[in-house]
């Protein structure tokens, strides 16, 4: 039994340094970030973008610290989330660690590779490079992107467009870059070949993440080049439309039904009194008469006196002819 325990810690201990080493030699292959240097101060920049309560060298936008990396175009779109999360996340955690006096930098869910999901973003990507002549940086597209609706009415809503005419990509590698000083669009990148800027953010601890986008957007006006439905909205609309139909034709039933039980009870209720039947004997009770002396003269049967029917005598009629 203990070696049995020895064996199974023998082998939590290998896995553990296995895991450690790999890890090791896996951040060995990312490139370094050189955060300790910073950019020239610019006035109209630091105007506009400032710290606010971020660390150093990153840019407080919202909720959210940027941070834009100086090295250059020395990292590929594969890897940049990583660096973000191993890099510029250990530099956090050991600031934090080191001073006491700093606030807590140590975000919840992380350092990110940088999400475009703001036009505030889109703005400070703007002035990257009207100032510094910085772009080509690496960044995330929000799972909305395609599916809000632009307002198109001519305002620069600060919503960056694919750099090629394509309305829907399939692709998951972008970079920003400018146009001109006032335009900045998005290009399909190779997603390992090391070309591009680092940029990175995270959420200030103690606030909600940024789910959804904050570009302003229209609602979907239906006509001539509308969009068709997804799959499953349809199929939804036939089930709603399938039960709909249903309750309407057993209303329709229960209608029916209920208007034959009414008039069939109003029949029963107009029938004449069937005949008797001839094996049936009718007794028909007389009425009851009362004493005759009592009844009224109208009503009073001729028949009760009868004394004019009885024979007179013989001598009383000789008696009075004398």
């Amino acid at each position: 039994m203990i070696m049995y325990s020895y064996s199974i810690l023998f082998a939590l201990l290998l896995s553990l340094f296995i895991l450690i080493n790999g890890q090791k030699s896996d951040d060995r292959e990312l490139p370094a970030v050189s955060y300790t240097a910073g950019r020239s101060s610019k006035t109209i920049f630091d105007t506009q973008f400032s710290r606010g309560r971020c660390p150093e060298r990153f840019y407080q936008l919202g909720e959210e610290c940027l941070y834009f990396s100086i090295d250059g175009k020395i990292y590929s779109w594969q890897n940049a989330d990583r660096v973000c999360a191993r890099r510029i996340g250990g530099i956090l955690q050991q600031q934090s660690a080191s001073n006491p006096d700093q606030p807590n930098m140590q975000p919840t869910r992380g350092v990110r590779q940088l999400t475009l999901n703001t036009p505030e973003k889109t703005e400070i990507l703007r002035a990257f490079y009207q100032q510094y002549n910085e772009q080509n940086f690496a960044i995330r597209l929000p799972y909305d992107y395609n599916i809000l609706q632009r307002c198109n009415d001519g305002q620069d809503d600060k919503w960056p467009t694919y750099c090629t005419n394509i309305p829907y990509s399939n692709a998951t590698c972008f970079e920003a870059i400018s146009n001109n000083a006032n335009d900045t669009c998005l290009r399909e990148v190779d997603c390992n070949q090391r070309y591009l800027r680092l940029a990175c953010e995270f959420t200030l601890p103690g606030s909600p993440e940024l789910i959804d986008s904050r570009f302003r957007h229209c609602t979907k006006i239906l006509g001539r080049h509308r969009r068709r439905l997804p799959m499953w909205a349809w199929i939804a609309i036939a089930i709603s439309s399938a039960i709909l139909l249903l309750i309407i034709l057993g209303g329709i039933i229960a209608f029916i039904s209920k208007s034959k039980n009414k008039d069939s009870t109003r029949k029963k209720k107009f029938l004449p009194e069937p005949p008797p039947r001839r094996d049936e004997t009718i007794v028909r009770v007389p009425p009851i008469r009362v004493d005759p002396a009592s009844e009224p003269m109208l009503t009073q049967s001729a028949s009760s006196n009868t004394d004019y029917l009885q024979p007179r005598s013989l001598t009383i009629e000789n008696t009075a002819n004398a």
